[in-house]
């Protein structure tokens, strides 16, 4: 289930206090603001703490009243009537989200103002936000594949592969090549393997035959950075420039990670991989990676987006919108898709380090329907690059001079997509 989120990034300016003032006014009956602030400066860091609203809440599984439950917008909600004032779920709280009630002897929580948190409201910098959920669960389908796949610990593809196959059904045929991403004996769908040069010539052909008999079947394409902007590429060009009805996304995860972490053509500018060394005639993969969604675009197809983990509602609209657009042409979705081996970060980083992507505009989130393109999640006060590269060691040899570099091929190609969006095409 998808969840309504409200989410603290970057610093706060140190003498503000506007979301502690906005929790001590709301309606419901605190006996003192559940926000909290927090200021070191002796580490430049000032932000606020509250309630994490965890997915699998300590303080719910061990409440002996059933107080604490999950509301359907997924925020934990504390029934005060029903406490007893045990503070055991005080205790087993990790992030001191939920503190005694000092007028009486119960416990609090924040409960984002039943879903109307004042405290993002009164933040003027867009430190504090929050996002409501609104693809529906009804939209989710079965899911359609097995347990147990075999991907590398903090691996986001088998939730870019469930979420694809619940939202698009069972009418679908699945076409593969060799990579991370094989899932012949994993999915509940046909499954069509090929070589990595002949995808998108083996979904057009499927497709086809399925017109003739006049079957509306998915034709999907979940394929690798390497085998969609370099060797396959060609063909993905030619069946775009036909409006095969065929929906093609390619899993980035900037490299030949399935062969042992070489360079492609999507590998960003100073990023270490096994063909970019660092050392002392190397300083990581030299020049700009190719902008494969906006060449997809270019070629005048249906549909084309760019889309994250990060952001799964974002993404599961946009496969909606692709679902519909492929009874008429093709459809393309860039995914990004962080490899925490290849990469160098911790496994359990990789939804943060997707997300530091976007916020950075290092990966803008756009779409492109008929030739019209529009920003789908703009960042009003975008990161330095170095909020996004200092997560992960391929860029860790990185020097000041070469990270401007890189942040000014960041702008640059933030403000290219960014001037095509205004001027509607």
């Amino acid at each position: 289930m998808l969840n309504n989120t409200l989410t603290v990034r970057d610093n706060c300016p140190p003498s503000c206090t506007l979301c502690v003032e906005a929790c001590s006014r709301r309606t419901v009956s605190v006996s003192e603001p559940l926000i909290e602030k927090i200021d070191l400066p002796e580490v430049n860091f000032h932000s606020v703490l509250t309630c994490n609203q965890c997915s699998q809440p300590e303080c719910l599984a061990v409440c002996p009243t059933g107080a604490i439950s999950k509301s359907d917008s997924g925020t934990v909600v504390l029934d005060s009537d029903r406490c007893v004032g045990c503070s055991i779920c005080n205790l087993v709280c990790p992030y001191g989200g939920i503190v005694p009630k000092k007028a009486e002897h119960k416990s609090q929580k924040c409960d984002y103002c039943g879903d109307d948190p004042q405290c993002s409201k009164a933040c003027p910098n867009n430190i504090i936000s929050y996002d409501k959920a609104s693809v529906m669960a009804e939209q989710m389908g079965e899911d359609l594949l097995s347990p147990g796949l075999p991907y590398c610990a903090g691996c986001g593809m088998e939730l870019v592969d469930r979420q694809t196959l619940q939202i698009l059904g069972k009418d679908v045929v699945l076409f593969g090549a060799p990579s991370c991403n094989v899932l012949s004996s994993k999915a509940k769908v046909p499954y069509y393997g090929t070589l990595m040069t002949q995808v998108a010539s083996s979904a057009t052909g499927v497709s086809r035959y399925f017109r003739h008999i006049g079957k509306d079947t998915i034709c999907l394409a979940i394929i690798g950075d390497g085998a969609t902007a370099d060797l396959g590429f060609g063909q993905l060009s030619a069946a775009a420039e036909r409006g095969e009805r065929i929906l093609y996304i390619c899993y980035d995860n900037e490299a030949y990670m399935n062969t042992g972490i070489q360079r492609s053509s999507t590998t960003p500018y100073g990023s270490w991989t096994n063909t970019t060394q660092v050392g002392s005639r190397g300083r990581g993969r030299q020049g700009a990676p190719k902008n494969v969604p906006l060449l997809m675009a270019y070629h005048g197809i249906k549909y084309t987006a760019t889309a994250t983990l990060a952001y799964p509602e974002d993404f599961m609209r946009k496969l909606l919108k692709a679902k519909e657009a492929v009874k008429e042409g093709m459809a393309y979705i860039h995914v990004l898709a962080p490899c925490p081996t290849g990469w160098k970060f911790d496994p359990c980083r990789v939804v943060e380090v997707t997300k530091a992507a976007v916020e950075s505009n290092y990966f803008p989130l756009w779409e492109a329907e008929n030739g019209i393109f529009k920003l789908t999640h703009e960042v009003k006060n975008p990161a330095l690059i170095q909020n996004f590269t200092k997560m992960m060691k391929r860029f860790a040899h990185l020097s000041e001079e070469e990270i401007k570099h890189l942040q000014e091929y960041v702008n640059f190609s933030f403000e290219q997509i960014k001037r095509i969006a205004a001027s509607k095409g």
